[in-house]
């Protein structure tokens, strides 16, 4: 088969039921001919044609925006950019400004493709998470100030805490399949709400192609193949999301989710049978994974869906390596991407919080291409998903640049054996985190206005929304914390050099031995209120099940503890807010609903515990 030759917008009825690649040509296609067969083309829907064109712009203009700000981030820590962006030089689009207009007014609308001269370049300074960064929830517990407050906890600890957790029963592996009843008006039922209120998150596949699936479900019955396997994780998926019309009982709730389960568990067995002895990797295998990935996050498993989620991977990079060794790879098909960066953005989140291994998926963002929606009402989810994926990019160049032990310059000013002093570390740090929260401020702006969250905490009409909020919030906390913790650590070093230093670490009372540059003490002051913003908005998210479930019980965890680390602070007492008790109060019993014995988010009720009794911050 010649693989160099396009793909037909729409194929012919022979290609599509054979599955052959149909080159669209009227009145007959390549293949009818030499089949000598009939080339029979179904009419293509209206609303499938003029919206693409719009989305594909944005999303062009959006990867030439990430690329432009990994170059000039490139720049600034090898040192060959002057740091007199500070204050910004570069003006960012303004509010009122056209998505368009917008991304137009940026320096990243440079062509995507002019640069493919300094390509060799970027393969030789890509900005990926590093194994041992220090910016995961766990790794402030190892931090000394922390640790006064809150008592020793190794470096893997939620890691070994999760990797001991056993699945529920129900899960385990059977030597036979127990197939659930397959009530057509609740499958499809189940099915609507899964598209709805989860797919948008991970956009794996078109809908029109989970229909035929789930056709050939209700024509032949269950099969042991990832098809079924899809629709059956489908089924358990909208088993764990409330239906929208009535409100029901938390017990009717509990209800739908022990369905979900015999759902799954089928579904498991399958995905794992594909993923063990399947030779010949497929796509379906690949969305059948990330499917029982996603199933696993929503009960707040990160260990388990990362697991999935990287056998995924595998495949993903398998299927890839044999489509190119078997010709020029040209083929764009949409559902291939979703799947890569789908893959991407878990394995990303795992690798933030988690030492986990990673499959090399990572790597390849910078050479493929975002997704894209042949279909008008997909067009919101699509540019929701590709929004998150670029500023999860941005998130990993801050874990690189800010935490990785590499950058030991930067390293010292957040470790105990600092030099509180060193100001060549301090205005490397300041020219960082200046470019990282200009290019986080481009990529808000860069966010179509209509989908684009509001700053701060007003109600945001859907839960994607407020994912994209919640992740800028998380961006803005950690390429400022380096600053808390800085002043935290001379603090520290003041009172051991003192002879009248206070022996007690929550009372702190010296000043400063040297005054603060202003910068500094604002750097603060941004982290402190990005950590309070952000505490705000997952108390709704942190009230039911979502695949972020076990991401903002992190994220929560990290904010709550800076917090507490400013206050020991005297130059930063002011910036804390009086309502500290109260958020503390809001966050609180949304962990502790998840808080299984044994689970991390025990783990992470107990430790804030601690900490606020040590504190004696905040009264629960």
């Amino acid at each position: 088969m010649n693989f160099t030759r396009k793909r037909a917008l729409l194929a012919c009825e022979f290609c599509r039921h054979r599955k052959k690649r149909c080159d669209g040509a009227r009145p007959k296609c390549s293949t009818c001919i030499e089949s000598n067969a009939d080339c029979v083309y179904k009419e293509l829907p209206q609303d499938r044609l003029e919206p693409s064109t719009n989305v594909s712009d944005r999303l062009t203009r959006i990867e030439a925006l990430l690329e432009e700000q990994s170059q000039r981030l490139r720049e600034i820590s090898q040192g060959t950019s002057s740091p007199s962006f500070l204050p910004n030089p570069f003006s960012v689009p303004g509010p009122n400004l056209s998505p368009h207009e917008a991304l137009a007014a940026s320096p990243a609308s440079v062509s995507y493709r002019s640069r493919e001269p300094s390509y060799a370049h970027l393969d030789q300074a890509q900005f990926l998470i590093p194994t041992d960064h220090a910016t995961s929830a766990n790794s402030l517990l190892c931090y000394p100030r922390v640790r006064s407050m809150v008592g020793e906890y190794p470096n893997d600890y939620f890691y070994n805490l999760e990797a001991s957790l056993p699945l529920p029963s129900h899960l385990e592996l059977l030597e036979t399949t127990n197939w659930p009843a397959l009530d057509l008006s609740l499958l499809q039922s189940l099915a609507h709400d899964y598209f709805l209120l989860i797919h948008p998150h991970f956009p794996l596949f078109f809908a029109q192609l989970f229909e035929e699936w789930q056709t050939r479900l209700f024509e032949k019955g269950p099969e042991e193949t990832a098809e079924t396997a899809i629709c059956l994780c489908v089924y358990a998926l909208g088993c764990l999301v409330p239906p929208q019309e009535p409100l029901i009982s938390p017990e009717l709730q509990t209800e739908r989710e022990n369905l979900g389960l015999h759902f799954f568990q089928p579904a498991l067995r399958i995905i794992l049978r594909e993923e063990v002895w399947g030779f010949q990797p497929s796509l379906a295998t690949c969305q059948a994974l990330l499917l029982g990935s996603s199933y696993l996050a929503h009960l707040g498993r990160p260990l388990h869906s990362w697991k999935l989620a990287y056998d995924a991977s595998l495949k993903f990079i398998h299927i890839l390596d044999r489509r190119r060794r078997a010709g020029p790879f040209t083929d764009h098909d949409d559902n291939y991407l979703r799947v890569f960066w789908s893959c991407f953005m878990i394995e990303c989140d795992r690798a933030a919080e988690l030492d986990v291994p990673r499959s090399g998926i990572e790597p390849m963002a910078d050479k493929m291409a975002l997704p894209r929606s042949m279909y008008i009402d997909e067009n919101d989810d699509i540019l929701y998903f590709v929004a998150e994926t670029a500023i999860r990019r941005l998130l990993n160049r801050i874990h690189s640049s800010l935490y990785s032990c590499e950058n030991t310059d930067l390293c010292a000013l957040t470790t105990e054996s600092g030099v509180a002093a060193n100001m060549p570390s301090l205005n490397k740090l300041l020219a960082l985190s200046a470019e990282l929260n200009r290019q986080l401020e481009e990529w808000y702006n860069s966010i179509p206005i209509r989908i684009r969250p509001p700053i701060g905490a007003e109600p945001v009409a859907s839960d994607r929304g407020r994912v994209l909020r919640l992740r800028y919030y998380v961006a803005k906390h950690i390429i400022h914390r380096p600053f808390i913790l800085y002043l935290a650590l001379q603090q520290q070093h003041q009172q051991q050099a003192s002879p009248v230093a206070s022996t007690s670490a929550a009372t702190p009372t010296l000043e400063s031995p040297f005054p603060l540059p202003r910068i500094v003490l604002e750097r603060c002051e941004t982290c402190i209120s990005s950590c309070r913003t952000y505490l705000y908005n997952v108390v709704e998210m942190l009230d039911k099940r979502t695949p972020y479930l076990w991401d903002f019980s992190q994220g929560a965890l990290a904010c709550l503890l800076v917090l507490m680390t400013a206050d020991m602070c005297p130059e930063l007492r002011h910036a804390i807010h009086d309502d500290s008790a109260l958020i503390h109060a809001m966050v609180l019993p949304k962990l502790r609903k998840w808080a299984v014995e044994g689970s991390s988010f025990e783990a992470v009720v107990k430790i804030l515990d601690m900490a606020s009794t040590t504190r004696g911050m905040y009264v629960i």
